[in-house]
């Protein structure tokens, strides 16, 4: 005999004495019947062309913005070239009150100097290494300072 048995099957007996009735349709009035519902389905096409729009609506948008911030970007950098214009035009009327023929004239009218000639020294950066002085006589010269 084997390890592995399988079940019988054991049948049950019948109940004879039971009997059901035999089923009969049952009559519902028409007004109450419902007709089944239609869920509406949206077509992949429908969708598909939905999204689209959508995208390109968020890109407009966007491409509206960056246009808007190029306009006040440019408006700022005309104001700036207004502000520097204005700027500069300031500044060349407050040099120009301090040039060297102008204090000349001043101090001449206040009999302060009698200018013969007015010379105007460039400038010179003060990180600059100056040459050592020449001199025309016949004097030596020893630098100090070894360059």
């Amino acid at each position: 005999m084997s390890i592995i048995s399988i079940p019988r099957r054991i049948d049950s007996p019948r109940r004879t004495s039971e009997r059901r009735a035999p089923l009969r349709p049952v009559q519902t009035p028409t007004s109450t019947r419902v007709a089944p519902k239609r869920t509406s389905r949206v077509s992949p096409l429908v969708k598909s062309v939905a999204i689209i729009l959508l995208a390109a609506v968020i890109s407009m948008v966007g491409v509206l913005e960056n246009a808007a911030r190029q306009v006040r970007l440019h408006d700022l950098q005309v104001e700036l070239a207004t502000a520097q214009s204005t700027y500069a035009t300031q500044v060349g009327a407050v040099s120009n009150l301090s040039a060297p023929n102008v204090v000349a004239n001043h101090a001449s009218s206040l009999h302060l100097v009698d200018p013969v000639t007015v010379s105007q020294v460039p400038s010179t950066s003060l990180a600059a290494t100056l040459p050592l002085p020449k001199f025309l006589g016949s004097a030596p010269v020893t630098p100090r300072t070894s360059r």
